[in-house]
């Protein structure tokens, strides 16, 4: 499961949980892609991941994949990611292959919340703090 929003300025908010597949990849690369492009400048992601797990490898090389060819557009993106060492080691991985060092995972929102916020709008700080303590469908 995800979802892609862009409710206010640069910040695109995306949520996943498992199970992802690999064809659903594919539906989210082409949702993130509209999204940016109403987007005029660089866009700031903020990335939900508390209720996923460890992806399987072709997701995760279609992570890479879709990460990469957005990695021009994103002035900075945090994931924020649970409490597993396992899946926190992979979506390092993920990011360190997705050609953008302003992309960084976190375990706790308020340091999400300060690394982004250094770049976000009022507005969009607003909506972040919102996206972060509300409860994921």
């Amino acid at each position: 499961m995800h979802t892609v929003k862009n409710v206010v300025g640069r910040l695109v908010e995306v949520r996943v949980a498992s199970p992802l597949s690999l064809a659903e990849v594919g539906t989210f690369r082409q949702e993130l892609q509209a999204t940016i492009r109403k987007i005029r400048d660089r866009y700031v992601g903020a990335v939900d991941l508390r209720h996923a797990d460890v992806f399987p490898v072709e997701v995760a090389e279609g992570l890479i994949a879709l990460l990469s060819g957005t990695a021009s557009l994103v002035e900075r993106t945090g994931f924020l990611i649970g409490e597993s060492a396992v899946f926190s080691l992979q979506i390092e991985r993920i990011i360190r292959n997705s050609a953008n060092p302003n992309r960084k995972a976190f375990r706790q929102p308020e340091q999400l919340k300060t690394f982004l916020g250094e770049v976000l709008t009022p507005a969009e700080r607003f909506r972040l703090h919102g996206l972060l303590d509300e409860p994921a469908p």
